[in-house]
């Protein structure tokens, strides 16, 4: 199977704000990707619904506001909005437009995404966590099934450098779940079962379960990513 692979600037409409990057049509098995910008001033859907956000600032300072509690926001942080809590995030940080990647379980989809102006929430707390806290030496779990994340976690890799290639000896892996992933910085080559594709900056890409793949950098700089893998993937090495 091919990977799926598309780019912001392909899938945002003239006007838009929001672009549909991984969607039903694509078949993931676990989540939607959806890639948005947020001005200054203005706010996210201001909406509750009985399922989770994973959220990750690309750029862009703000609030998020969760059963009426303030929370800053800014670059790097992943956001876990835990289901059943009254959300929105307001940009209101004074250094333009709020630029975030959005990841949904398969039924915020199937039931049309959630149409109120928000309600009475749990008061559960979210958890909000810098990239700058990962301590590489242990691992790059920015969220976790600790954290309560309940369908899938969120990996902030290495940096890939210039020249690295990932599982040089076995050339690639596979495993039973797929990886949901967005290219935040730089560009490489992904090869899935022999077939090499390029990747670059604001791309989404869905990598099917049980697909031989494997990634190079080929370029003169990193290669910066975040990655989506189903729950059941932390039993085993990503």
């Amino acid at each position: 199977m091919e990977p799926v692979i598309k780019n912001v600037k392909g899938m945002m409409s003239e006007g838009s704000s929001v672009a549909r990057m991984i969607t039903l049509d694509d078949n993931p098995p676990t989540c939607t990707l959806t890639y948005s910008h947020i001005p200054p001033g203005g706010t996210s859907s201001h909406h509750i619904h009985p399922w989770e956000h994973e959220v990750y600032i690309i750029e862009g300072s703000g609030t998020l506001i969760c059963d009426g509690k303030e929370y800053p926001v800014k670059p790097g942080d992943a956001m876990y909005i835990p289901p059943n809590v009254d959300h929105y995030t307001l940009n209101n940080g004074g250094r333009g437009d709020i630029h975030r990647i959005e990841i949904n379980p398969l039924i915020a989809a199937r039931s049309g995404g959630a149409r109120n102006q928000g309600g009475k929430g749990t008061g559960q707390p979210p958890v909000i966590r810098n990239v700058s806290e990962l301590n590489r030496a242990v691992g790059h779990v920015l969220l976790s099934g600790k954290d309560g994340v309940p369908n899938y976690v969120m990996l902030h890799n290495d940096p890939m450098k210039p020249g690295a290639v990932s599982h040089r000896e076995t050339g690639g892996h596979t495993h039973a779940w797929e990886h949901v992933i967005f290219v935040l910085e730089g560009s490489g080559t992904l090869v899935c079962d022999g077939k090499s594709y390029t990747v670059s900056k604001n791309d989404a890409v869905l990598i099917p379960p049980k697909v031989l793949h494997q990634w190079k950098n080929e370029t003169q700089h990193e290669m910066v990513r975040v990655t989506y893998n189903p729950l059941a993937s932390e039993a085993a090495e990503h």
